[in-house]
């Protein structure tokens, strides 16, 4: 049995090494499901969606738009959201750290961007915080 962890740290990471196969959940249009790899809910008011990709990998068109159309719906219900995607260059054995990987693109106030800057997750989490902060959204 494993032992419990740190609020943030993987609690079951055998479990966390498991593949899901979504193969057999091939929908209309030819969609299958697609993962996320982080969610921050500040008590509903606002949201991160974060997903990381290795190297230069590209986010594959239907995942990147079902990001997309997630943050769209929260905005929709006058909630804030931002998309974060990330890089990282960790081997697969190798934990990734994922405060301190840099962000490439982010979704925000309906539109994508690419960061041209070195700044890491933990950095873009703040500023997002303090938008909300400065805007009289309670989180």
């Amino acid at each position: 049995m494993e032992q419990p962890t740190e609020r943030g740290n993987i609690k079951y990471k055998a479990r966390a090494q498991q593949i899901n196969s979504f193969s057999g959940l091939i929908r209309r249009r030819n969609i299958t499901p697609t993962d996320i790899d982080g969610l921050i809910d500040y008590n509903g008011k606002a949201f991160i969606i974060l997903e990381g990709k290795y190297g230069d990998a590209k986010i594959l068109r239907g995942q990147k738009l079902a990001l997309e159309n997630l943050a769209k719906a929260i905005n929709s219900g006058n909630k804030i959201v931002t998309v974060l995607i990330y890089r990282h260059f960790i081997d697969v054995d190798n934990q990734v750290d994922v405060c301190n990987q840099i962000v490439s693109e982010i979704f925000f106030k309906n539109k994508w961007t690419t960061i041209n800057t070195e700044k890491n997750v933990l950095e873009w989490i703040e500023r997002f915080e303090l938008f909300c902060e400065n805007n009289h959204c309670e989180i």
